[in-house]
């Protein structure tokens, strides 16, 4: 082989591997970005589970009660899809999920009150959940990602949209902070 020749397949293989580093950097990130993601609908599963396992439990109405099991059996059922994800990945999820202190203020609320509490944060909880599974999808450039919060979003929106309605029915927590203002109709 010509030295010419050599120092081309040197020149070529030094390219492609700076641009292979790149790529792996590109994917990288964006594996980070996923993780992070991914992280984050996990830890939103899980506290949603939780919180509808608590209203199953100290639920007073029909409707709170049903809206908790329905929580349980859709964000049980997102959760698989987010963990199956990970793992195709590579992704490492946690096994368990510290709960905030949202929730030791429904397990102290009263049973009088537990209800619109729940419906309350339910609704604040899925709002920001929309918005943000929204913000991720038009951001993420992971294809499977960006499926996965495609589909769901319509069952979060849902969720915002059933919570919507038990305000309007139950009326405003007395924690909340909008307990002056009336009530707003779904839309």
């Amino acid at each position: 082989m010509k030295l010419l020749e050599l120092g081309m397949i040197v020149s070529f293989g030094t390219a492609a591997f700076l641009f292979g580093g790149v790529a792996r950097g590109a994917d990288t990130a964006a594996s980070a970005e996923s993780a992070k993601v991914l992280s984050k609908l996990h830890h939103s599963n899980q506290m949603e589970i939780a919180a509808g396992k608590l209203a199953l439990e100290k639920g007073q109405s029909k409707d709170v009660k049903s809206f908790g099991k329905t929580l349980v059996n859709d964000h049980a059922a997102a959760d698989k899809k987010v963990m199956a994800l990970a793992k195709e990945e590579k992704i490492d999820m946690p096994a368990s999920v510290p709960m905030p202190d949202t929730m030791d203020n429904l397990k102290g609320a009263s049973a009088a009150e537990f209800d619109r509490t729940f419906v309350a944060d339910m609704l604040d909880d899925h709002k920001k959940d929309v918005a943000e599974a929204k913000e991720a999808r038009d951001a993420t450039k992971d294809t499977k990602l960006k499926s996965l919060l495609t589909a769901t979003i319509p069952v979060l929106e849902k969720h915002r949209d059933t919570a919507q309605k038990l305000v309007d029915k139950l009326g405003p927590s007395a924690s909340d902070n909008r307990a002056h203002v009336l009530p707003t109709a779904a839309k």
